[in-house]
């Protein structure tokens, strides 16, 4: 969160003068796994601006499918609005130009093709950014747009917030590699990592699928997520576990902190939504009651016998090996 007391303080009147890039912290890992909670967290720091689900953020400016999390919609928030005058004076932008709206984040796997769709897997296998910069020419355009649009939004955040890191926690393992081989200086991972069977019960509750459909595609991500953290040096990258940061937050968030380079620090484990400005996520950023961290183990009533059965054939042995015993 910004420096100030408030949020909107910090929005009215930005930080003059040319800031230093900000330390990016991503935020992996399978939706459901504990990425806004821990977004959320890490806001209530001073020296954190946690931007939550960034790369929707023109789609939300556009569409306005959800508000901030401060609870206006994305397009008239104060903060996201001082965001965007600062993006402008960066890029020497007319003051009419609706950035929020058009300076695009989000990747389009439309206009990718083929060849672009290979060096894509080929990035989340490789070990450095060699690759990348001999086949950038053949990936899509959008997709390298997306990354150096992206790094441009989190100076303008710390233009205005003066907060030395800006936390992403849009998760998808493609934009984790682009965005290392875009800066590795200053990037850093979290690595979010949930029971299978929760996440999954989750989904099935949300989605209405069946329980394979959920096991695969949970499997699925954590692959590409550890293919993604290949090359990506072992101290750039932070395992989480959603267990340990609810049933341990004080300890969980100290070692976090310890990993962004900062010390403890009790007094971040409130929600504090309505200090927050993150886009997207999980929609308890908008129940004001729920205050403290509660584990939820709703899994443990939802799921049928054959639920866990078919969860155990197809993601069982994922699940073991993240350290979940039967």
């Amino acid at each position: 969160m910004p420096a100030e007391s408030s949020a909107e303080s910090n929005a009215a009147e930005p930080v003059s003068g040319a800031a230093p890039s900000p330390l990016l912290v991503f935020v992996a890992g399978p939706g459901r796994s504990g990425s806004t909670l821990i977004d959320l967290l890490l806001n209530n720091h001073p020296a954190v601006q946690s931007l939550g689900e960034i790369h929707r953020l023109n789609l939300y400016a556009r569409t306005n499918p959800e508000p901030c999390t401060c609870g206006r919609p994305v397009a008239e928030c104060p903060f996201w609005r001082s965001v965007e005058d600062a993006l402008r004076r960066d890029l020497g932008c007319p003051p009419s130009t609706p950035l929020l709206r058009d300076h695009e984040m989000l990747l389009d796997p439309s206009g990718i093709g083929a060849i672009g769709g290979l060096v894509q897997k080929a990035l989340l296998v490789q070990g450095s950014g060699v690759l990348y910069r001999l086949l950038a020419p053949f990936v899509a355009a959008a997709h390298l747009r997306s990354a150096k649009n992206s790094l441009q939004w989190y100076d303008a955040v710390r233009s205005v917030t003066g907060s030395p890191i800006v936390v992403d926690s849009t998760k998808d393992p493609r934009r984790l590699k682009t965005l290392y081989f875009a800066d590795p200086s200053r990037f850093r991972c979290l690595y979010m990592i949930r029971d299978g069977r929760a996440v999954t019960a989750s989904r099935v509750r949300r989605e209405g699928c069946a329980m394979d459909v959920a096991a695969r595609g949970w499997v699925h991500y954590h692959r590409r997520t550890r293919l993604a953290l290949r090359g990506i040096p072992r101290e750039m990258v932070c395992e989480v576990r959603y267990e340990s940061l609810c049933l341990e937050p004080g300890d969980t968030m100290a070692k976090v902190l310890r990993f962004l380079g900062l010390p403890r620090d009790d007094s971040i484990l409130e929600l504090r939504k309505t200090e927050a400005h993150n886009i997207g996520g999980n929609p308890m950023r908008f129940r004001s009651s729920e205050r403290g961290i509660r584990l939820d183990e709703q899994w443990r009533q939802q799921l049928s016998s054959d639920d866990l059965r078919s969860f155990d054939r197809i993601a069982g042995p994922c699940n073991r090996r993240l350290g979940y015993e039967d």
